[in-house]
C-alpha cells in the first residue's frame, strides 16, 4: 500500500483484491497484524481462514459497496454479495443456489491497514441456505 491512503481506498482496495479477486494473501497487506473482528482477535491468520471459508462455499462470490461513508479512521460500508453456494458453509452441504444478501461493516483504518471491522450481515443469508 501507498503511505497516507485514504481510509476509503483501503477499504475498497481490501474488499477488490481480498474477495473479489479472491487473493487471500493479499490480507497481509490490507490487515494489522492484530486485526480484530467484531471484537475477536483474528490477526492476520485468523481472518484469512474466515475469508477463506466464504471463498471456498461460494467459488464466484462477489463483493459491491453500494454505499460507503467515512470519517477520519472509520469507514462505513453498505455492500452486496452474491455467489453460488457450491462449496461446503457453515456446515451445511452445498445448495447450487445463487445467494444474495447485504452487510453492514464500520472499519477503523490505521494508517494503511485495517485494525478493526464491525460486520452486521442480513439474516436471509441463513434462510437461502436452507
Amino acid at each position: 500500500m501507498l503511505a497516507n491512503t485514504e481510509p476509503k481506498q483501503v477499504v475498497r482496495g481490501f474488499y477488490a483484491e481480498v474477495i473479489n479477486r479472491r487473493d487471500v494473501n493479499a490480507i497481509d497487506r490490507f490487515l494489522t497484524e492484530d486485526f480484530r473482528h467484531n471484537g475477536e482477535l483474528r490477526g492476520r491468520a485468523g481472518q484469512r481462514q474466515a475469508v477463506a471459508a466464504f471463498l471456498t462455499g461460494f467459488s464466484d462470490l462477489h463483493h459491491e459497496i453500494l454505499i460507503i461513508l467515512a470519517e477520519r479512521d472509520l469507514v462505513s460500508a453498505y455492500q452486496r454479495w452474491t455467489g453460488t453456494h457450491d462449496g461446503e458453509f457453515m456446515g451445511r452441504a452445498p445448495t447450487g443456489r445463487l445467494v444474495s444478501f447485504t452487510s453492514t461493516a464500520i472499519l477503523q483504518v490505521c494508517g494503511d491497514e485495517i485494525a478493526q471491522a464491525w460486520d452486521v450481515v442480513d439474516v436471509s443469508l441463513a434462510s437461502q441456505l436452507s
